[in-house]
């Protein structure tokens, strides 16, 4: 393994221990030297068995939300990172890292929430949406009356967000918990 991603011996003892995590970049090599899934080896749940479909998919911060959705501007946002990812993902697709406890459990703060904003949502779908303040949160959606609202999952929160001033701009198809 030391040879493989160019660490020493003892950088590599420290992993196996669990004494120091390797750098992000270097998982990649790791995880087809051992033969595994990146989102496995990362800590993420799923199979452990290696799927060669995995894609990278960029890292944005909350604030470059709206530029990236924007196709002219998108070239100006910077990548933060990349995540390993290996469901189905259309071009757009980017991934934010959750803020705060509003939808726990079903979203850690740290969480890498992976978004298609080419996805069509559905009811109880997790959403990227834009709130009337103009800021970008995720939501449950939540069909009433067929009428989209949108939810909260931590219930220490007030739930329901008025959707009428809220536009749902992406599809959440994934997350990405690093332990």
């Amino acid at each position: 393994m030391s040879d493989a991603t160019g660490v020493s011996q003892q950088n590599v003892r420290k992993w196996l221990s669990g004494e120091a995590l390797p750098e992000m970049r270097k998982i990649p090599e790791l995880a087809k030297r051992l033969g595994v899934r990146l989102e496995w080896l990362i800590g993420d749940s799923g199979d452990m068995v290696r799927d060669d479909k995995t894609i990278w998919i960029p890292v944005i911060s909350w604030r470059d939300v709206p530029r990236w959705l924007d196709p002219g501007s998108r070239n100006d946002v910077e990548k933060l990172d990349t995540l390993p990812f290996s469901g189905k993902a259309g071009p757009d697709t980017f991934a934010v890292a959750m803020q705060g406890a509003s939808m726990e459990p079903d979203f850690l703060d740290g969480d890498f929430v992976v978004v298609d904003p080419g996805l069509s949502w559905k009811h109880q779908s997790f959403v990227l949406a834009s709130a009337g303040d103009g800021t970008e949160t995720i939501r449950k959606v939540l069909m009433d009356g067929g009428r989209p609202v949108l939810m909260l999952s931590n219930l220490k929160y007030p739930s329901q967000v008025d959707s009428e001033r809220n536009r749902i701009l992406g599809t959440v198809i994934g997350k990405v918990r690093i332990l």
